[in-house]
């Protein structure tokens, strides 16, 4: 038996790329950890605080409020608890049904829970603002990464025809320019150049296997791209009293053409195994639009309370099209991420004049819904409590620390990947994954700040 059409294997790519995406810190892979303050008071008044260069990221307008220059840069350690628990998972294929045939060539998958796929992330920030002198201008530039993640299951996962290695970075680099209009308003904006690099793999099953698909008979598909994509984002500051300050920014959804792919097919044995090897390909990936509308007050010279909005609209995530550069043909698999808000509520206190203590909590949808979670993004809501400081070492430098935890919903995963269906001689080929996904993250943020 021999598969000639490249569609069959296309469909297993499809598979793989279908989630361009993970758990993160933010909603699904956003990651919103682009401030040691903002962490410490659980992204609360990120919008509206300008009260240092990181406001490149949030609200470009805020570069208003920043005198001569400045510098502000971070580290954010992600630490993610996740784990899978098999509720019942099948494989189907041609050798379970001619070593059984009353299943009906199903069998419960083999392997394990596949640990715990998530390791210490550590996701650096770094920016730099001008206000030049006599001048309603204020220039910047920020280096940032705003959407990724890593996660590695056992390779032996009863789970491991959906995922095994997943690691998704952008970094983002953005000239930024503000605007003093008058001493109540203020407006900016940026370019957003970001780069994107992707890695995938996952098990292909042996359909041939008396018995059913085991790890030790599977093949492998890794999937690998990167690109270079430009976008924008722009704000506006109002402050209708000394005591008040209203922030809005957008952030425009960038689409990342990932026309520099290749997939690699390794470990197909028998009829199958005239496909290893790399093919060329290419997928685009759709990130959200992003609004975010918040309100810092001052209650007295110490405390100051701060709100904010944010909406995402990662129904713009609706699918996922990928190419394969043998002309075998588009593929689409459905996503079909739902929109979302998050809310976040926090506070600041002037403990002293060197010692700035911070506090917040917040609610973050997720994004993913039940008919299509997989187990790369095995997302649920989730809800923080935030707490940090920040002490001023001297009149131009000042350091922060924050820590946050991250409670996420259990979720279900519920999902059936075909394989080998489209093949001349198909070998009707599947895996049925059934699980339920435990998700929890801590973040340990240090930062700096400095005024030239």
């Amino acid at each position: 038996m021999t598969l000639r059409s490249n569609r069959s294997y296309g469909a297993i790519l499809a598979m793989s790329a279908m989630s361009l995406s993970g758990a993160a810190s933010g909603g699904s892979f956003y990651i919103q950890e682009q401030s040691a303050a903002g962490v410490g008071r659980a992204q609360a008044g990120n919008v509206v605080a300008a009260d240092d260069a990181s406001t490149i990221y949030f609200n470009p307008a805020g570069l208003s409020e920043l005198e001569g220059i400045q510098a502000a840069g971070g580290i954010d350690l992600i630490v993610p608890d996740s784990g899978l628990t098999n509720n019942g998972s099948v494989n189907r294929s041609t050798g379970a049904f001619l070593a059984h045939p009353s299943s009906g060539g199903f069998v419960p998958a083999s392997g394990g829970n596949g640990g715990n796929p998530g390791s210490a992330s550590p996701v650096p920030d770094f920016y730099v603002s001008y206000q030049m002198p006599d001048s309603p201008l204020t220039f910047g530039l920020g280096v940032s990464s705003p959407f990724g993640f890593a996660s590695k299951y056992a390779q032996d996962s009863f789970a491991r025809y959906d995922s095994i290695d997943s690691f998704i970075e952008t970094v983002d680099i953005a000239p930024t320019v503000a605007w003093k209009i008058n001493e109540w308003l203020s407006i900016g904006a940026g370019l957003d150049e970001q780069y994107t690099y992707i890695k995938l793999r996952q098990a292909l099953p042996n359909p041939l296997t008396i018995g059913g698909p085991v790890p030790s008979t599977d093949g492998r598909l890794t999937l690998t791209g990167h690109t270079w994509s430009t976008g924008f984002n722009m704000g506006i500051l109002l402050k209708p009293t000394p005591d008040t300050k209203i922030g809005f920014s957008y952030r425009y959804g960038i689409t990342h053409n990932i026309d520099k792919g290749s997939v690699t097919f390794s470990g197909l044995t028998g009829p199958l195994a005239a496909r290893n090897g790399n093919v060329g390909a290419s997928a685009q990936l759709d990130l959200p639009d992003i609004v975010s509308v918040g309100i810092a007050q001052k209650i007295s010279p110490e405390l100051t309370l701060l709100g904010e909005v944010d909406y995402y609209s990662w129904s713009n995530f609706k699918q996922i099209a990928v190419h394969l550069f043998d002309n075998s043909g588009d593929l689409i698999t459905p996503e079909n991420y739902k929109d979302t808000f998050s809310v976040a509520l926090g506070g600041e206190y002037q403990l002293t004049d060197q010692v700035k203590l911070r506090a917040g909590v917040k609610f973050d949808q997720t994004p993913t819904i039940d008919a299509f979670r997989d187990t790369r993004v095995p997302d649920g809501d989730r809800y923080w409590l935030a707490g940090g400081l920040h002490y001023q070492i001297s009149e131009n430098l000042g350091l922060d620390g924050s820590y946050a935890h991250i409670f996420v919903d259990d979720s279900n995963i519920n999902i059936n990947r075909p394989f080998y269906s489209t093949a001349p001689f198909p070998i009707p080929t599947s895996s049925t994954i059934k699980a339920t996904s435990t998700v929890s993250l801590d973040i340990l943020t240090v930062g700096f700040t400095y005024r030239f």
